[in-house]
């Protein structure tokens, strides 16, 4: 027997087993000394007293992922009994305390949590997992057990990835021609990868991706707080060059570029520290660079014209995160509405970049998102893409704005014929009528998911005989051209498509009749 002035402070209490089963024993729960839940066994000798005393005034050695100081001594006790056994292995009595502690406490987490560590049947290990994130959201263990079942992030700790200290090398991917060894990169007129040189044409199908590469944001979230995702941009990488060996300086604002040495097209594949995430699908250009030419020269009217010296254009793919989600409207008690209150929504499209600006972003809309194609690099050998600074989280707080007023003006009766794919607004809130039914009635966002799209676009400096510059953009795909009035002030245009601010539901408008004053 062990003494009780042998046990050193803070350490978790050890109890015996029993002498007749074999089980492990357990304070008793209707008088002094242990007892076993199995076959009725009951030790009152002085160990077992002073086990009992020791385990009613020892700390925890569980500790809940939430701090919550209004848990029961009882339900603390309880875990920390259950998480003893666990760690001794005995699993069956570890299952019997929380069970026994679940018909007091049904709605705790943690019991949940402790009860998918006693089986190695991944089923239920799977459902007292969802039991417990249904108790508490987020709840951090359970949370991170079911993303492991799940296959969302390994298991173990994140690689600790310290921020370098200087450029990064990448590694580059360049297309040979199998005729003359010359660069392949894509044609926007042809649709397809040419050699620049001979003009060879692979015969490669290209996979469409009008509906595919979402996931959920929950994964994002998942492996974000885990450490498994990287938030931060580099500010500098080093492209070393497949053909003449080279090494060259490419910018954190850009995944592609040309060797300046032999000209050849180089597509960063990846970096040593992963700090971007690789797009799931991309639109082609359709408008090649003399079509962007004339959209804005007939933007420009022909006295615009008359003002510019010369123009320089750059192809370049800009990222938006794609989402798509249910919104449903909850009216207020006792209202009547007319129209069904929940339904999916249209897909919702958020700028990955602070430049260009939202109002420019609003005239390059729309985009035919059914003409995307799976992420393939050979598509950014001839035109960069930016890298997103506006990560997926931000993104999705921007997304749910625009899901819960898409909900508002489809259960109102407004907007029925939203296109296919809506650009949110960054630029400014989305905010409800201020009336009784929209004070009172409630609408919420479920199932979101979300993918990264690269979309094409042409960007343009105007350089004038008065030495200003101008900015423009064309829409790589329809040719749609808007003119911004300068670097300075890039929100406000000087020429583009007509577009209207986002308006929730309009406002209640007095009434026009004018009310009888009452004789005196």
């Amino acid at each position: 027997m062990t003494h009780p002035d042998a046990f050193a402070p803070g350490e978790p209490v050890k109890f015996p087993r029993c002498l007749a089963c074999d089980a492990r024993m357990l304070p008793n729960p209707d008088g002094p000394g242990l007892w076993c839940q199995f076959c009725g066994t009951v030790r009152a000798d002085d160990e077992a007293h002073a086990l009992r005393d020791r385990a009613a005034t020892a700390g925890s050695d569980y500790q809940p992922p939430g701090r919550d100081p209004f848990m029961s001594a009882d339900l603390h006790r309880a875990l920390d009994q259950a998480w003893e056994c666990i760690q001794a292995g005995d699993l069956v009595t570890a299952a019997y305390i929380l069970r026994q502690a679940q018909r007091t406490y049904p709605e705790s987490a943690d019991i949940w949590y402790l009860l998918s560590l006693t089986t190695a049947d991944r089923g239920e290990q799977f459902g007292y997992l969802t039991a417990a994130l249904e108790a508490q959201p987020y709840h951090d263990y359970a949370w991170r057990d079911k993303g492991i079942l799940e296959g969302v992030i390994p298991t173990g700790d994140a690689p600790e990835q310290a921020d370098p200290a200087g450029p990064v090398e990448a590694e580059a991917a360049t297309d040979a021609c199998p005729l003359c060894g010359g660069a392949l990169a894509h044609d926007a007129a042809l649709g397809a990868a040419v050699c620049a040189h001979c003009g060879f044409r692979p015969g490669q199908p290209r996979v469409s991706a009008v509906r595919s590469g979402f996931d959920p944001l929950e994964h994002a979230l998942l492996q974000r707080r885990f450490g498994f995702s990287r938030e931060w941009r580099i500010g500098a990488r080093v492209l070393r060059c497949a053909n003449c060996a080279a090494q060259s300086t490419l910018s954190g604002a850009a995944l592609s570029t040309v060797c300046p040495f032999c000209g050849s097209a180089h597509v960063l594949v990846a970096d040593a520290v992963g700090s971007f995430e690789q797009p799931d699908a991309l639109l082609p250009f359709r408008i090649d660079r003399r079509t962007a030419a004339r959209s804005v020269d007939h933007r420009l009217g022909a006295e615009g014209r008359r003002g510019v010296v010369r123009g320089e254009l750059w192809g370049v793919y800009l990222p938006f995160w794609s989402f798509t989600g249910a919104a449903s409207v909850t009216p207020p008690p006792g209202s009547e509405p007319a129209l069904p209150g929940a339904g999916d929504m249209p897909e919702v499209l958020v700028g990955g970049v602070t430049h260009p600006r939202q109002p420019a972003l609003d005239n390059l809309m729309p985009y035919d998102l059914r003409g995307l194609l799976a992420y393939d690099p050979r598509y950014l050998a001839r035109w960069p893409a930016q890298v997103y600074s506006v990560d997926v989280i931000q993104a999705s707080i921007t997304a749910r704005a625009c899901f819960k007023h898409l909900a508002r003006r489809r259960f109102s009766g407004h907007d029925w014929d939203t296109p296919p794919a809506v650009l949110a607004r960054t630029d400014g809130d989305y905010t409800p009528p201020d009336t009784p039914f929209w004070r009172a009635a409630r609408v919420d966002v479920g199932r979101l998911e979300y993918r990264l799209l690269l979309l094409p676009a042409w960007t343009i400096i105007l350089y004038l005989r008065s030495g200003a510059r101008l900015p423009a953009l064309v829409n790589g795909q329809t040719g749609e051209a808007v003119i911004l009035a300068s670097f300075e002030d890039p929100d406000r245009i000087l020429a583009g498509a007509a577009t209207v601010p986002a308006q929730d539901l309009p406002q209640p408008r007095p009434s026009p009749i004018r009310p009888l004053r009452p004789r005196r």
